[in-house]
């Protein structure tokens, strides 16, 4: 994660919750493009990180979301995959996020989102 070590650098100096905000902010750039359903990815103040990945029925999208301060939770939010737009995504899952450096925070979403993937 070359990346992710470039990106702590710059952010060293900021509060907890800013480098985790710019951090995410940086890989969303990245990963927007590859979403296939774009118009359904869960948004909010407090998700800082959203990537879509496969799911047998569903439209998924695995997230890094801002408890209170410094507190954070990874979530699955899914919806039926249907033509029409009547469904709203729901949060399905929820892990505990027990690190408190932004590296390791980060290093656990990638592991989560390596697992729900099914690698």
């Amino acid at each position: 994660m070359p990346i992710l070590k470039e990106l702590l650098e710059l952010v060293s100096k900021s509060e907890l919750d800013e480098q985790v905000k710019q951090i995410c902010d940086q890989i969303m750039v990245e990963e927007k493009s590859k979403f296939a359903h774009p118009d359904d990815e869960p948004k909010g103040p407090n998700i800082f990180l959203s990537i879509e990945f496969p799911d047998k029925k569903y439209i998924s999208y695995l997230c890094l979301e801002r408890e209170s301060k410094e507190k954070y939770i990874i979530s699955v939010w899914s919806k039926l995959y249907t033509n029409k737009n009547i469904d709203s995504m729901k949060r399905k899952r929820v892990w505990e996020v027990v690190e408190v450096k932004a590296e390791k925070i980060l290093k656990f979403y990638a592991e989560t989102l390596k697992y729900v993937r099914g690698e």
